[in-house]
């Protein structure tokens, strides 16, 4: 089969996912290149579990709660944007998006707008998250993650059976895949987002992690805690190595 053909298929295998450009080319990369992405834990059973074809899915609320820096994170999956200074008409395209950033309507009979130091703040409440790394045997990662590991050999098979079985039980508002980008969260005036929100993460302190993440977000994002999700599919291509 050749390259177009192998991305058709795999288009149509996630299409009932309704993923983003982006999730979608990641994953068909990541199966074009053979590669495996890695779950460290701090618990034998959670990988012994894994290896057997049950799923430990945390949450966003609860990585936010972790102690360990390295682990925790209190602005996960937030963003913030800050419109700077701006003055002018509705005619002005830099004034239209700066207000659309803030959630500002201009309308193009508007005069004499000005925009200064307005600032809005985006974030996912909760979501469903499973965190792994595209690295491996780095000793950060097992002293802050856990001496036991399982390699996921075929991640976006993984993602499929995994989403399937959530959507089958709980309602999803959305569903992605992806490599963590390492950027300021913060960004203002007309620079371009950092990145999807719940992926992107600072530089400093955790881009040596190298994490490649999945995430879901439920309709109702109350009262999520984590939980074993038994997917018997996974287990041919999840493997303990440590």
């Amino acid at each position: 089969m050749g390259k177009k053909s192998r991305l058709k298929r795999i288009r149509r295998e996630l299409a009932p996912f309704r993923l983003s450009s982006c999730t979608e080319g990641t994953l068909s990369n990541l199966l074009e290149r053979n590669l495996s992405v890695f779950r460290y834990f701090n618990e034998a059973w959670k990988a012994d579990a894994l290896a057997a074809g049950d799923v430990w899915i945390s949450t966003l609320g609860e990585c936010r709660k972790y102690e360990n820096s390295a682990q925790g994170d209190r602005e996960e999956a937030h963003e913030t944007y800050n419109s700077g200074y701006i003055r002018g008409n509705g005619d002005n395209p830099a004034l239209v998006e700066i207000g659309r950033r803030c959630g500002i309507e201009i309308g193009p009979g508007c005069q004499n707008i000005t925009l200064s130091n307005n600032t809005r703040i985006t974030s996912i409440p909760d979501a469903y998250v499973l965190c792994t790394t595209k690295g491996f045997a780095d000793g950060r990662l097992t002293e802050d993650f856990g001496r036991y590991c399982v390699e996921i050999t075929n991640p976006m098979l993984f993602f499929q059976c995994v989403s399937s079985k959530l959507m089958n039980d709980i309602p999803m508002s959305s569903v992605a895949a992806g490599e963590v980008i390492y950027s300021d969260r913060h960004y203002r005036g007309l620079q371009n987002p950092p990145g999807p929100i719940g992926f992107v993460k600072s530089a400093d302190q955790y881009a040596s992690q190298n994490e490649f993440r999945f995430l879901w977000v439920p309709r109702n994002t109350n009262d999520l805690s984590p939980f074993l999700l038994p997917v018997p599919e996974v287990a041919s291509i999840c493997r303990r190595v440590l």
